[in-house]
């Protein structure tokens, strides 16, 4: 249930195969509890900080006391060859772009 205004629920549902996740392609249908220490509030808020974050490495604690941990230069490079190996278009919707 949500607590506050604009809040809601942001779940893995599936981790694409590449080698910057090797070991959590298992997570599935899991719920992002943090991004970096910081409380995830709604999916908007979450793609506005991992764009923005300027830190060394992209921490995200999930539900279930999993932590998934990326090197944030290398999360980003990636994302390209990522979308075109799985055939994806666009990396987020229009209402997510900043």
């Amino acid at each position: 249930m949500a607590q506050s205004e604009g809040e809601q629920l942001v779940v893995v549902s599936q981790v694409l195969v590449a080698d910057i996740n090797i070991g959590y392609e298992d997570i599935v249908n899991t719920q992002v509890l943090s991004f970096n220490g910081k409380p995830v509030k709604n999916l908007k808020g979450l793609v506005q900080m991992v764009e923005k974050c300027k830190e060394g490495f992209l921490k995200f604690d999930m539900e279930y006391q999993q932590i998934v941990v990326l090197e944030t230069k290398s999360a980003k490079a990636a994302t390209h060859d990522i979308l075109t190996t799985h055939c994806i278009p666009s990396a987020m919707s229009e209402d997510l772009k900043t």
